[in-house]
Formats: C-alpha cells, sequence, structure tokens
C-alpha cells in the first residue's frame, strides 16, 4: 500500500529528500565490491494521535462490537459514566428502602408481592434519562475524546427540560399502547376463562414491544442532533425502519447480561437480607435486624443501578450511532471530525499576491 506523497506519520523521522515533486526518498547506493549489503533501516508505521484514535471503529460495527464498545467506553469514562447515573440509582434505592420499611412495619400479605413492582414505572424512566446523560459520552467516546463528569453535565443539563419531556411522552405512549391493548381484554375476561384470558394477554405483548423498538433511538437523537420531541421521534422511526430485529435482538440480549450482572453485584445485599429475615421475624430483636437488610439491600442496590445504568444508556447511543453510519455515512464526518487523515478538507487557496 502506497502513501499519500510527502506523508510523514507524526512522532516519525522526515524521510531524506529524493528527487524533486516526488516525496520519495534517495535511492541507497549499490554496496562495494566484496562487502556484506546493509539492510534497510526498518520504516516506521504510520501511527496517528490524538483524537482520531477511539476506541470504537468508525465503520459499521457488528454485533459484539456493538457490545464490547459499550464496556470499552464507560470503563474509559468511567467518572462521567457513574458519576451521572449514582443520583439517580441513589433515589431509586432510598425510595424502595422507604417502601421496604413501609411494608415491614404496617404492610399487610399482599404487600411484600408488590414491592419489587412500585418503582417498575420510575426505573424505566430513570433509564431512558440515563441515556440521555451518556449520549456526548459515547459520542465523545467515538472520537478518541475523554469527558469529563463536568463536561458531560453541562452538555447534558442544556437539554434536560426536552429529555425529561421525551421521557414522559415515551412513558405516555407505552401506557397508552399497552391500554388500548389490555382494556378490551379485561372487558372480556367474565366471558373467558383464565388460560384462555392469559393467551389473549400474551397477544397484546408483541405490539408494544415493537413499538418500544422503533421509538428506542429518539433519546440520543434530541440530545446529539438537538431534536425537538417530536423531532426525535421521527429520526427514530426513520433510523430503525428495517433494523427491527437486529435493534430488538441486540437490546434483548445485552439486557439479559447486564440482569445477570446486577445480580451479582446485589447478591451481598441479599445474602445479609435472607440472613437477618429469621431473626426480624422472630419479633424478639425488634427493628433492628429489618432496617439493617433494609440498608444492606438499598446500599447493594445503588451500586448495581449505578452500573447498569450508564452501560444500558450507552448501548442505545452506540446502536443510535451504528444506524446512522449505516445509512447516512455518519463515520465520514465523524472521521473527519476526529481530524483522520484523508478526512481533511483541503484549505481555501491563499489570495493572489499573499
Amino acid at each position: 500500500m502506497t502513501e499519500s506523497p510527502g506523508w510523514t506519520s507524526p512522532g516519525s523521522p522526515e524521510a531524506p529528500p529524493g528527487p524533486a515533486g516526488t516525496g520519495h526518498s534517495a535511492p541507497t547506493p549499490p554496496p562495494a565490491a566484496g562487502t556484506a549489503p546493509v539492510p534497510p533501516p526498518p520504516v516506521p508505521a504510520p501511527a496517528p494521535v490524538g483524537p482520531g484514535i477511539g476506541l470504537i471503529p468508525l465503520r459499521p460495527l457488528g454485533f459484539g462490537e456493538l457490545m464490547d464498545g459499550t464496556f470499552a467506553l464507560v470503563r474509559r469514562n468511567w467518572r462521567a459514566a457513574f458519576g451521572l447515573t449514582l443520583a439517580l440509582a441513589a433515589v431509586l434505592e432510598l425510595l424502595q428502602a422507604g417502601i421496604d420499611w413501609w411494608i415491614h412495619t404496617g404492610g399487610g400479605g399482599t404487600e411484600p408481592l408488590l414491592s419489587g413492582n412500585y418503582l417498575a414505572p420510575l426505573a424505566l424512566f430513570f433509564g431512558v434519562l440515563a441515556s440521555g446523560l451518556l449520549a456526548p459520552v459515547v459520542s465523545n467516546g467515538m472520537l478518541g475524546r475523554d469527558t469529563s463528569l463536568a463536561e458531560a453535565w453541562a452538555r447534558a443539563r442544556a437539554r434536560l427540560g426536552r429529555l425529561t419531556g421525551l421521557c414522559l411522552l415515551l412513558a405516555a405512549i407505552g401506557i397508552g399502547a399497552l391500554a388500548l391493548a389490555v382494556v378490551p381484554l379485561l372487558l372480556l375476561a367474565f366471558a373467558t376463562d383464565l388460560p384462555g384470558l392469559l393467551a389473549l394477554l400474551l397477544l397484546t405483548v408483541p405490539p408494544v414491544v415493537w413499538l418500544t423498538v422503533r421509538l428506542s433511538l429518539a433519546v440520543p437523537a434530541l440530545v446529539l442532533e438537538e431534536q425537538p420531541v417530536l423531532g426525535a421521534l421521527k429520526r427514530s422511526w426513520r433510523l430503525s425502519r428495517g433494523a427491527w430485529w437486529r435493534i430488538f435482538g441486540l437490546t434483548l440480549v445485552f439486557r439479559l447480561c447486564l440482569t445477570a450482572v446486577a445480580a451479582v453485584l446485589a447478591g451481598p445485599g441479599e445474602i445479609v437480607a435472607m440472613v437477618l429475615d429469621g431473626v426480624s421475624g422472630s419479633g424478639s430483636a425488634g427493628d433492628g435486624p429489618a432496617a439493617i437488610s433494609i440498608a444492606a439491600l438499598a446500599v447493594f442496590g445503588i451500586v448495581a443501578r449505578t452500573v447498569t445504568l450508564p452501560l444500558e444508556g450507552a448501548l442505545q447511543t452506540l446502536i443510535y450511532v451504528d444506524q446512522r453510519i449505516r445509512r447516512e455515512a455518519l463515520d465520514l464526518e465523524l472521521a473527519h471530525a476526529a481530524g483522520l487523515p484523508g478526512y481533511v478538507r483541503p484549505a481555501a487557496a491563499a489570495p493572489s499576491g499573499a
């Protein structure tokens, strides 16, 4: 492979002058008679440095590359990623701890079964919000640039109002789609046996999942393109066209992996709760063991959510970038922004007489 004329990799010694206008080095003279030929010196390989080197290749990404790239981006920018989601995780787990304490002190027999579902809508909302907060971190990571916590928050804060509105609208769309599918079935519950009703309820899941996937790229579109709320929804609809199964499969596999990670991180809190459950249930030790177990669940739950929320948000943004690369050749624009050789626009010609 030939290099462009006159190009020298950064940090390498300049090539010796050759024939005028060629940019190549002068030919090496033949060795004298009776002497061994001297091998030519090694040529240093081009090694661009700076913003041109990123963790993610600027091209359409495969299934495994998207998953590996998500972990790599969050690991490199862990201060910004975990700092942004720590507050969200703390709010969720403290609210959950309050609900658990209320159930312990005055709850009946059905509340423990529902305790894990009270905050499910808020958890989904915070997951979408985390995607918007992490979008600037991922976009800079594609260019090989690190993002501090202050920079990420400053960029996301300017769009926090629209981002919150989009999150609420997405939640309303999901709840509305589910209600339109479930309410008619519930009206038929009186005339349908339970197995038949469950079978009909399963039929309502695919339309809601389909709609969720089609609108899953709206958050990064709003943050990175500065789209309005409705414009972000339209962008997600266009970018996900023809790629529904790919986005769905990638999201499903990754969320299963995150579920396993969260279970491992929250495991110590579950163990503490199980050990103290017998003591708390006997009633002889007062409320102390119950308070300790609830606190342990909250602490390790914060750790688990702080780790998994940015990973889920980073993956969503990476899928958005990958779809734009496939449909709109965004990789060329990113390569130019990163300053990669071969993508720099030529300088304007100097005026005559300058």
